[in-house]
Parts: structure tokens; sequence; C-alpha cells
């Protein structure tokens, strides 16, 4: 009867210790399958950039007439996703616009060039698609839409009396555009539209404006 029970324990002890073991291997295992499913579903980046603003206003005047001009940004955002992905941020933008003085056509050697700039802080909240998700983190093409709310800072000195007073401090843009990404760096291209107008009289004065935008990621 003893030898029966020693048996039985020795055995009991054996498959409690073989049990043990499978459970050790196989633990890394299902936390690596975890870890690799999480990272298939999520992918954060941070990212920082610089870029070239051309603005222009659709303005509604007798007295003035929109030309390009050239304007600047800065910015910093937070991306998730892969193939679908969300993104916010916030940047300073310096946008300059040219207005021609039309009352004096009939001497064009009077004609002034009305330049003045905004200072304003954008929120662009974004939702896009990755097309190469799967080669993302080497090379990457993007297409993404934003809603761009603007909070205006001041205006630059000008020629032309524009004050803060004259514009809207808030304006919500609309932006659409594509993204190329190769290795740590980016580069972006595309299209802001104003829905408000820029000034606060009934002159209809939308502004919109083409960017290029240079960035590193991490």
């Amino acid at each position: 009867m003893k030898r029966i029970i020693l048996s039985l324990v020795i055995l009991i002890y054996s498959c409690g210790m073989i049990a043990q073991t499978d459970n050790v291997q196989d633990a890394p295992q299902e936390e690596k399958a975890k870890k690799e499913k999480k990272d298939r579903k999520r992918k954060d980046e941070f990212k920082v950039s610089a870029g070239l603003l051309v603005n222009e206003i659709s303005i509604n005047s007798d007295q003035y007439q929109s030309v390009f001009a050239p304007g600047f940004l800065l910015g910093a955002s937070y991306k998730r996703g892969r193939f679908f992905y969300w993104e916010v941020g916030a940047r300073y933008s310096n946008p300059v616009y040219n207005l021609n003085d039309l009352s004096q056509a009939s001497n064009p050697e009077n004609i002034f060039d009305g330049v003045f700039s905004v200072n304003s802080v954008d929120v662009p909240i974004t939702l896009g698609i990755n097309v190469l998700s799967i080669t993302s983190r080497v090379v990457g093409l993007r297409v993404f839409v934003s809603a761009v709310p603007t909070f205006a800072l001041g205006v630059g000195s000008n020629d032309i009396g524009v004050t803060k007073d004259n514009i809207n401090n808030f304006m919500m843009f609309g932006q659409g555009g594509i993204g190329v990404d190769a290795a740590f760096l980016f580069l972006e291209a595309g299209l802001n539209y104003g829905f408000t107008d820029l000034f606060i009289n009934d002159i209809q004065s939308k502004p919109y404006q083409l960017f290029l935008t240079l960035g590193f990621r991490f």
C-alpha cells in the first residue's frame, strides 16, 4: 500500500511539473500574440512640421481685388491608427493676404498692394486613410480631410488700416490633402477653405490657402 501511495504521489508531482513547464512556455507566446494583435489595431505617431501657405481671399468688393501671397505655418500633432486613422494637433499659422486697390485703376502707377497678415492658432481635427498601411513605417501614402477651427491672435502692421477689430476672431476651415511618408519624414499638400468670412462687415471674404508642409514623425 505504501508503494502504491508513493507511486501516486510521484505521478501527481510529475504531472504538475509538466503542466507548469507548458504554462511557462505558452505564456510568452500568448503575450506575444496579444501584443501583435494590439499592434495591428493601433499605431501611434507624434509629428512636428513647418510649411508654406499660399493665400487668397474670395472677396466680393468693388474696391479691392485679392491676389495670391505667401505665408507660413508651424505645427505639431498626434496621430493614431493604421488603415483608417485620426489625428489632432495645433499649429501657428501666419497667412498673408494681398489686396489691390481697384479705386486707383484709372492710374495704374497709383495702385498699391495692401498686404496684411493674420496671426492665428489652428486646431486641425483629421480623419484619413493610409493607402499603404502595410508598409507605412518605411513608405506610406495617405489621403485626409479635416475640420480646422481657427482662432485669430492679431493682425500684422499694414498700410490699409486692417486691424484685429476688422476680422472674425473665430473662423472654421475645411481641409483636404494628401501625404507621403518616407521613414521618419513626411510631406503633406492640400487646400484649406474658409467657411467663415474673414472680415466682419457684409463683404463676402472667405479665405483659402494652398499648403505644403515638411515634417518629422516619431
